[in-house]
């Protein structure tokens, strides 16, 4: 019953703070319509109004945010398997 009520309230709280976001970016871009460009180094990009930047910005963060930790998961394998078994002996030294 416990493990029910802890899915509950994350899956409320990962809705909150993405609903949150993206309350605040619609506000944000509402607030400054005016038309930007990204520049790096030599490089700029088109101009576009900066709730389609943050829109475009924030997508691609929520995606990688959810990718990102199913390509860093370790496998499966018994954490033993990847070192060999101790040998007899081999702790002592002949000097």
């Amino acid at each position: 019953m416990a493990r029910t009520s802890m899915n509950t309230i994350s899956n409320f709280l990962a809705s909150a703070i993405v609903g949150g976001w993206i309350m605040t970016m619609a506000v944000f871009a509402i607030q400054n319509i005016q038309p930007v460009s990204l520049k790096f180094l030599q490089f700029e990009s088109i101009k576009v109004p900066i709730g389609v930047l943050l829109a475009f910005s924030l997508g691609i963060g929520f995606f990688m945010a959810a990718f990102i930790p199913a390509f860093l998961r370790k496998s499966k394998k018994s954490p033993r398997s990847r070192f060999p078994p101790p040998q007899p002996g081999l702790d002592e030294f002949d000097f």
